[in-house]
Parts: C-alpha cells; structure tokens; sequence
C-alpha cells in the first residue's frame, strides 16, 4: 500500500531521515495536532482510567495519508504546498498500521474488562472533520518505526523554490525519483507533472 508522509522542509533533517535511514519518527498522542486525540469516556473511576491512561502513554503514532492530490493536505503539512510528501511502501496486512476511523463519538469503555486491553484502539479513531486527511498510522511502542521497504518517490510541493528543488535533487539518492507537483485549479487538486 503507499502511503504519503507530507514534511515542511524547513528542517529538513527530518525528511532526510525517514529517506535514508528508512525509519519514521513516531509522536507522542498528547503532542500530536488534535487537541481531542486519544480521548475515550468510562464510567468506572479513577481506577479503572489510571490503567487506561498508562497503558494509552505507552503508544507512539506516525501520521500517512493515502491521499497525494488533496490540496489541504499539501497546504496544512507540507508548508503550504512549499514542503515534500514522502512515498512509503507498507504492507496493508502490518499489524503496526492501522485505517483511522471518523465518528463523532469517542471510544466508550463499556465493561471493566476493557481495562486489560493495551488500548492501542484509542487512537484508531478520530473525529469526522478530520476525515480529509484519510489517515492511516503506524501505532507503535518505540521513538522510530523501521519501514520495511526503501523510499523510491518524493514529492516536491507546487511552491517549492527552485533552488529547494535543485538541492533536494543533488542530495538525494538516484534511486529516488523526484517528482514535481502542480496545481489543478479547475480540479482543486495538486497532481504530479507529466
């Protein structure tokens, strides 16, 4: 399955890293832009959500969207279409990789048992007005994820700078394809260049 990392290349050690060294960092939920991440509703006291809040604490997350043409991706996590998106290849069965789901409610713990899970569902959900960002993500325990396969494209924002796009061209690798992004106005989409 591909899946796109959108990066600012303002600091663009970061994007290097996931490209070289084949690994993306993985955020804490409580960094991550959703001020509603990671929420969930019980009725069992504060027992029971001290053990939910340790077990959610263990988790790290990594945010792909299977979407390269959507504009407000591009606009919102790619620097205003000025940034990169990162091509990775990961195989829809990996059990680190889940489909974020949308639904106006959060997870409910319904049963006392529910507090044995590991909770890692708690970040399979998030709110609809997120659901432009079709997201899928890495939910892991550790600071990096390894990917399992080698970066073959990036992306290149419409508004990138032409001297951002010679030098990430004389960087990168030759086997990296770099593609450059324009914008479909009358589609409102951002398409590779033929």
């Amino acid at each position: 399955m591909l899946l796109y990392k959108y990066r600012a290349i303002d600091d663009l050690w970061l994007s290097l890293d996931i490209i070289l060294n084949m690994r993306v960092w993985c955020s804490r939920w409580d960094s991550l832009n959703d001020p509603l991440e990671g929420r969930y509703y019980s009725r069992f006291g504060n027992g029971f959500d001290e053990k939910v809040n340790i077990r959610r604490n263990e988790w790290r997350i990594c945010a792909l969207s299977s979407a390269l043409d959507n504009f407000l991706l591009w606009s919102h996590y790619a620097s205003g279409h000025k940034g990169i998106a990162i091509e990775l290849e990961i195989p829809e069965e990996n059990p680190d990789l889940s489909k974020v789901q949308y639904s106006p409610f959060s997870p409910i713990f319904t049963d006392i048992s529910e507090s044995i899970k590991d909770h890692k569902n708690l970040f399979e959900i998030k709110t609809e007005e997120w659901s432009y960002e079709q997201e899928y993500r890495i939910i892991c325990k550790g600071e990096f994820y390894e990917l399992p396969n080698p970066i073959k494209k990036v992306y290149l924002g419409h508004k990138i700078s032409s001297e951002r796009a010679k030098i990430l061209r004389s960087i990168l690798p030759s086997s990296v394809e770099v593609v450059q992004m324009k914008l479909d106005s009358y589609q409102g989409k951002v398409v590779p260049e033929t």
